[in-house]
């Protein structure tokens, strides 16, 4: 149910972005937004119970593997990948946070997150250099993502047996271009953290929708923004993908290539 709630998440943001692209919308929508569209659906409450109890399962998965896993990943790197998720699992808990006050209140005024933790952090003493160094891990993550669409081996984490190979190659597909449009996003959202940091306005803060917005502002922008959406839109089938096939494994791996798999799952894709 988490990966189904992180998919529905993308999807609903590449799907505003690809409608911005076309000019059937002013601006895109970020996680939070989009999930707040689910309120304005029929049986709007009903879909944001079950999205709250997937954005819950998929904090919980982050937060195990932030501690459990990857298996056989130590030094440095290991480091890296435990912080990355436990990063996630924050994020996903604010997530479900959100979810579970809209469910509460479909009308509630939830307001803009991230500007509001931005106006907190730079209320603090050295709040800009906090900031600066935030954004500067964002934009590393998104060179991160960058290396893993061309180099993660996707197929090590699917249940390859019960898959056709037709659909091992499109989901190899999907993953990789889901991958670097979250890479473009990701460096984005790390150029406006570093922007925010450097003129000390918390409302130049951005989350996925903002960094869409600011790909509309360039030159050839709504063909930038469309590529970008789709690729998100990919990404949210992916994670779909991943809760049909997705290869889990509850005990200590045996095998050498059950150790790839769950290596390569490290951050989930």
């Amino acid at each position: 149910m988490g990966y189904v709630a992180r998919g529905v998440v993308y999807l609903l943001v590449g799907g505003t972005g690809l409608f911005v692209a076309v000019g059937l919308a002013e601006r895109a929508r970020g996680s939070s937004d989009a999930i707040r569209l689910l309120t304005q659906l029929p049986m709007g409450r009903v879909l944001i119970a079950a999205l709250t109890v997937g954005l819950v399962g998929y904090s919980t998965l982050s937060f195990v593997a932030a501690v459990r896993a990857p298996e056989g990943t130590t030094g440095a790197r290991g480091a890296i990948v435990r912080a990355a998720d436990a990063i996630a699992g924050l994020v996903y808990a604010g997530l479900s946070a959100l979810a579970v006050r809209l469910l509460a209140d479909p009308t509630a005024d939830t307001g803009s997150a991230s500007e509001q933790w931005a106006a907190r952090l730079l209320a603090l003493s050295g709040g800009r250099t906090l900031m600066a160094v935030a954004g500067l891990v964002v934009a590393c993550a998104g060179g991160y993502l960058a290396y893993k669409s061309i180099a993660l081996p996707v197929t090590a984490q699917l249940e390859r047996r019960k898959v056709s190979p037709a659909v091992v190659r499109a989901v190899v597909w999907l993953a990789r271009m889901g991958l670097a449009a979250r890479a473009v996003l990701f460096t984005l959202c790390g150029a406006l953290l570093m922007r925010a940091a450097a003129t000390g306005e918390p409302r130049r803060v951005g989350g996925l929708g903002d960094a869409l917005d600011t790909l509309a502002d360039a030159p050839a922008g709504p063909v930038v923004v469309g590529l970008v959406a789709l690729g998100c839109v990919a990404y949210g089938v992916y994670q779909l993908a991943k809760a049909r096939w997705r290869r889990v494994r509850l005990g200590a791996p045996t095998e050498a290539a059950d150790q790839v798999a769950v290596t390569a799952g490290a951050t989930h894709g």
